[in-house]
């Protein structure tokens, strides 16, 4: 018996904020806060917010944008605590509602995400990223027409917000009515070309539809986008062993093993395609 199909991570669009009449001061820690990421960010932020030379709106900004870059380090706690305090600043501040909102996302505190998100379409009704991360919110606490329909918004604001239609094809696919999955995937690879996980997810639809080697052609070109894509191999070997075609699956499930072998889902395919193999 063959194993479940993986699909790849939903895509949540960052919202970034706005610089509001900065003084002259400190500008390569304010610029640097604003423009980069990752810990280079945090640290000129955490300068700039230290100095004392900022307060009100402008340290809002410095706060939010703080906040933004936590997460990616699976510290959400931080980051909420950082938009917190902007919002206490700023209580208009759109980006701090959706990046406080992203952390609580990120601890799985749906409720909590949606209740931010909510608040910043309030103030910013017409961001389509607004509406794609609420979709996610409600398509992860189970509520895949509400996230949807989220989904339907952001793509009227914006037709070519590619993370929308992926997302939007993620829920058809749950739902099951996988054509319309594969019609949304379509939409995505039209506008990011080298989307790996549209790829995969596609497959995945076709997988579902029995089209084995249409499937097999789509996990094919997520590998050739990233070569270290361990699902897609492991979704292809699944595809090539429906089609009892071992070797290959033997193959591809190697190479999952290979590059995540901590993955215990590794080890039972190569024994299960294995003993197939044996029993010929």
């Amino acid at each position: 018996m063959t194993s479940i199909l993986r699909s790849t991570l939903a895509a949540w669009a960052f919202t970034s904020t706005v610089w509001l009449a900065a003084t002259a001061a400190a500008a390569d820690d304010r610029d640097t806060c604003l423009k980069e990421s990752g810990d280079e960010a945090i640290a000129a932020c955490t300068r700039a917010i230290n100095s004392g030379r900022y307060s009100g709106r402008q340290l809002a900004v410095l706060l939010t944008n703080r906040c933004a870059e936590w997460p990616e380090k699976q510290e959400n706690d931080k980051a909420i605590e950082d938009c917190s305090q902007a919002l206490q600043l700023d209580p208009t501040n759109a980006e701090a509602f959706s990046n406080r909102g992203h952390a609580y996302y990120g601890k799985g505190q749906y409720d909590r995400a949606i209740e931010d998100l909510n608040q910043a379409i309030r103030l910013k009704p017409n961001d389509a990223d607004l509406f794609n991360n609420r979709g996610l919110a409600y398509s992860d606490k189970g509520e895949t027409d509400r996230a949807i329909e989220d989904f339907n918004q952001a793509i009227r604001l914006d037709p070519d917000l590619a993370d929308a239609f992926y997302n939007r094809g993620n829920a058809y696919r749950r739902k099951g009515q996988y054509d319309r999955a594969i019609e949304n995937f379509n939409q995505t690879i039209r506008l990011k070309p080298n989307y790996a996980s549209a790829f995969n997810n596609r497959g995945l639809a076709y997988n579902k539809k029995d089209q084995y080697d249409r499937a097999i052609e789509d996990f094919s070109q997520a590998i050739r986008l990233n070569s270290s894509d361990a699902i897609a191999f492991y979704n292809r070997g699944i595809s090539w062993e429906l089609k009892r075609d071992l070797q290959r699956a033997l193959a591809d499930f190697k190479k999952f093993s290979e590059l995540v072998p901590s993955d215990p889902d590794g080890p039972k395919a190569i024994a299960r395609v294995t003993k197939a193999l044996s029993g010929r």
